[in-house]
């Protein structure tokens, strides 16, 4: 079988790119999801959705406005970071890491990794291979304005728009964003297939 996760998380600010993932003014976990696929068949074979409990961390002000999920309501619900993360481990395996935005979510998941289980983990996950279902989308979608990197990386919303041709529901719930990046990924590997049996196709 051959296996991957997709991946979200919500989080309390923006990593500090100039600062190590150790460094204490890293943001932590508020929710973190992932579908462990078959990506074969293309189909879910298991999944994880979890609140964290803060331990003496809040949300930015921004943060908050976009997840809404606030330090009482994840105080009463949320499981320690440290779980949360070991849940997410236990799925892993040597699979392809998928995301949308992987830049992110992947700093975020090495920051954790690192002020739990120390260098070597970390650094096996910033090894693992991955997917961005972003980076994916740009050549296709061709979005303005180009840049020194090309065209635009779409938001996670416009992507779902363009490959489904629907709205994206309960945005920045994370698994919600998970339930929208496997749709794009399943379409994106379609054109692909698509495109290697007749090159036409992705003119």
């Amino acid at each position: 079988m051959n296996k991957a996760i997709i991946f979200d998380t919500e989080t309390t600010g923006l990593p500090v790119w100039k600062e190590p993932s150790e460094s204490e003014a890293q943001p932590h976990i508020v929710q973190l999801a992932a579908h462990q696929v078959d990506l074969d068949a293309q189909k879910v074979i298991q999944t994880i959705d979890v609140i964290v409990k803060p331990e003496g961390w809040v949300s930015s002000p921004e943060a908050l406005e976009t997840h809404g999920i606030t330090e009482e309501y994840a105080g009463d619900v949320g499981i320690p970071e440290k779980l949360a993360v070991e849940m997410l481990m236990d799925l892993c395996g040597n699979g392809l890491h998928i995301a949308h935005n992987t830049t992110f979510d992947r700093r975020i998941l090495r920051i954790a990794l690192k002020r739990y289980f120390g260098d070597r983990i970390a650094d096996d996950f910033k090894d693992a291979p991955y997917e961005c279902t972003g980076l994916l989308s740009k050549p296709i979608m061709k979005m303005e304005p180009k840049g020194r990197y090309g065209y635009k990386m779409p938001k996670l919303e416009e992507a779902y728009r363009y490959f489904t041709d629907k709205e994206l529901e309960n945005a920045h719930t994370a698994i919600a964003d998970v339930n929208a990046c496997m749709e794009i990924y399943w379409a994106i590997k379609k054109i692909e297939m698509a495109t290697a049996l007749d090159p036409a196709v992705g003119q």
